[in-house]
């Protein structure tokens, strides 16, 4: 059963991506908490509780999302996370993947995709799959 108004991280340094990321998911009725850099996204992990996180893994300026990724996997464990990259190869995907996360999303992004892995992520408990990241 799909929880109502699943609560959603987006952390996305690219303002105008962040926005329309943000305006699909309201669309869905998704409540959207968003953070133009690491230091916001802590800030918001310390205010709020989310069913998932959309975290895009280069960040500019300062700490990237991995570090992002590493203080919710620390201080909310339940929280789905899909890391979002324009990366396809390389040092950077595994790292993410060591880190456990749920799904590695490529860039472009598709609407879609995102609304249906945020659907669910709200729907299923944590406990019911293992995570499957792909890249």
């Amino acid at each position: 059963m799909l929880k109502q108004n699943p609560r959603v991280l987006l952390v996305e340094d690219n303002r105008g991506l962040r926005q329309t990321l943000a305006d699909i998911l309201r669309v869905s009725e998704v409540i959207v908490d968003t953070a133009p850099d690491a230091s916001d996204a802590f800030r918001l992990l310390l205010r709020h509780r989310y069913d998932a996180a959309i975290v895009d893994l280069v960040l500019l300026p300062g700490p990237s999302g991995i570090e992002v990724i590493r203080q919710l996997k620390a201080s909310s464990p339940s929280t789905r996370i899909f890391a979002c990259t324009a990366y396809t190869r390389g040092e950077l995907l595994a790292d993410v993947q060591a880190l456990g996360v749920d799904k590695i999303i490529f860039k472009p992004v598709d609407p879609g995709q995102l609304i249906k892995l945020v659907q669910h992520s709200a729907a299923s408990d944590p406990d019911e799959t293992s995570p499957t990241p792909s890249p």
